[in-house]
């Protein structure tokens, strides 16, 4: 076996420890992490607050991650009124909206789009 297919299969093989950790892990574990990944690779994310009618209303840096959720009914089979998203800004302040929105890991305001 040569060099490069034995360093192939390090690295497979790492991955593979890497998958079977993080799915050991809890949930909020698991965003734990994803966000000290985001934080360590400085990946900023923006979102963009849209009215319904299609004009942006909001948008900022995101700190850390948007999250979506969602309130059920009694019974647990439907979902009842109540779907949001909320997320914090790179001030700390609290959002929270059930507007249309896009996230970006891009600055929209001052990018243009290929």
């Amino acid at each position: 076996m040569n060099v490069r297919t034995r360093r192939t299969f390090v690295a497979i093989g790492a991955a593979l420890v890497l998958v079977g950790a993080l799915s050991a892990c809890r949930n909020e574990t698991q965003n734990q992490i994803r966000r000290s990944i985001q934080d360590f690779t400085n990946v900023r994310m923006y979102i963009t607050v849209y009215s319904w009618t299609g004009e942006p209303v909001f948008e900022g840096l995101v700190d850390g991650k948007v999250t979506r959720s969602s309130a059920t009914s009694d019974d647990g089979n439907s979902t009842a009124a109540g779907e949001y998203v909320y997320w914090y800004d790179d001030r700390g302040r609290y959002h929270q909206t059930s507007l249309p929105y896009l996230v970006t890991t891009y600055d929209r305001g001052t990018t243009a789009l290929p």
